[in-house]
């Protein structure tokens, strides 16, 4: 079974939804690809925790990003809208209840998995930047989308603590000297 076309050996590539074909440096494709390397960091996220919470909340995460990415690649699929959104609010407040308020800025570190979930954060926002630039105001419905994607790296940032707190690893704050 072949999995290539070689259509794309030029430099273009077929939009998903639309069917045409753009240039492989357009935009949308920058966009598309940071979304797909936060999904598949999430994935390493996911093979590192123990907590079934966790690794549930990163795994719908990890569907909603596949849904967002097909909006932005102009197919027809269920839209993100209010309901994900506040899910994702509801599930970052639950993790923040349990580790509190946070007062001054941490260093990433701690365990492993919450070192890379502060990196998901940072893929996330960049992420949410590429989408910015690529589609914005045209994605889907951008109030739902964009609120979701602006939301996420705070999951990520709360999980990561929330990791740290649970294996009773004290957060470390820049010294600035």
């Amino acid at each position: 079974m072949r999995f290539y076309s070689g259509k794309g050996d030029g430099g273009t590539t077929t939009l998903f939804g639309s069917g045409k074909r753009l240039p492989k440096t357009d935009k949308v494709f920058e966009a598309l690809g940071a979304l797909d390397e936060l999904n598949s960091y999430l994935g390493i996220c996911v093979s590192l925790a123990h907590d079934k919470n966790i690794k549930n909340t990163l795994k719908e995460v990890q569907e909603n990003l596949f849904i967002l990415q097909a909006e932005l690649g102009d197919a027809k699929v269920k839209p993100i809208g209010r309901k994900k959104l506040e899910i994702l609010e509801k599930t970052t407040d639950n993790f923040g209840d349990a580790v509190g308020v946070i007062t001054k800025f941490t260093l990433s570190g701690g365990s492993p998995l919450s070192a890379h979930l502060d990196y998901a954060r940072t893929l996330a926002r960049r992420a949410e930047r590429k989408v910015l630039e690529a589609r914005f105001p045209t994605f889907g419905n951008p109030e739902w989308n964009l609120a979701y994607l602006n939301r996420l790296s705070s999951l990520l940032f709360v999980l990561a603590r929330y990791v740290n707190k649970k294996s009773r690893i004290k957060e470390k704050n820049p010294k600035y000297k």
